[in-house]
């Protein structure tokens, strides 16, 4: 069944912004969030012309505090609480050479500390609920360690690790979790590097994908696409560190990053 009332983080643009155009065309009710007001207030019309209907949300949910308050709101402002998407995000490419902390910091916050309060802030809510979907954005990034994306591949297991550990504990109070794990989208974050994005998918299609398989009887534990990468990344698992690391430095060296 589609959800009929959603709260998304990282709502304003990319991936959260196709989501909730997508779920409003199925006549949801949306919590939408996000840092950028303007955004978030042209998304919420954008949602009504689509058939649904939004609560903007302005958040940074770095402040974990802040995440747990627009949870719950949502969740008295929606009436119930089907789903929570954890998508709010941030991309760091450098060398590890030139890591300092603040860079690092700066996307564990996001990636990790805003993503897990989005998600804790809604397991109460769901457990007297006796249902819900909490959905996690982590990466195909997150499956091993890539070259230049140190604190981003680690926020991105993070959350994975997080979400798999949340829906062994959650099944049996009715709650199921997925990990959506994207390779390349066309989104503002992935239009900013300048690496080879090999099967890169639209925006669009990525929501319709991610939302059509939610939709399932039974919802997959991880949704990770585009299929090629995914099944090259999940063989990449198997291999020895050795060889791994001769692979991807090639493949760095080659695409001249």
């Amino acid at each position: 069944m589609r959800p009929r009332t959603v709260f998304v983080t990282g709502a304003s643009s990319g991936i959260g912004r196709a989501l909730a155009l997508e779920y409003a065309r199925g006549g949801a009710k949306l919590a939408i969030a996000a840092r950028r007001a303007d955004e978030l207030d042209s998304l919420a019309r954008d949602v009504k012309s689509a058939g649904g209907s939004a609560i903007c949300m302005t958040l940074d949910v770095c402040d974990v505090g802040a995440a747990k308050d627009a949870v719950e709101r949502a969740e008295r402002d929606l009436g119930s609480l089907d789903m929570v998407i954890a998508n709010a995000g941030r991309g760091d490419t450098r060398h590890s050479s030139r890591l300092d902390w603040e860079h690092v910091g700066a996307v564990l916050d996001v990636n990790v500390r805003g993503a897990l309060a989005t998600l804790t802030a809604a397991i109460p809510i769901m457990i007297a609920q006796k249902s819900g979907h909490l959905v996690g954005v982590s990466s195909l990034a997150g499956r091993r360690g890539l070259p230049l994306s140190a604190a981003y591949s680690a926020s991105k297991a993070a959350l994975s690790m997080f979400l798999e550990s949340l829906r062994i504990d959650l099944a049996p109070a009715g709650i199921r979790v997925t990990d959506v794990q994207p390779g390349f989208v066309e989104t503002p974050m992935s239009s900013a590097l300048e690496q080879p994005k090999p099967f890169l998918w639209p925006v669009d299609r990525a929501a319709r994908h991610i939302v059509r398989r939610l939709e399932s009887t039974h919802a997959p534990a991880v949704i990770a696409f585009p299929w090629p990468l995914a099944a090259l990344t999940s063989f990449s698992r198997h291999l020895p560190a050795w060889i791994y690391d001769r692979i991807v430095r090639a493949a760095v060296s080659s695409s001249g990053a």
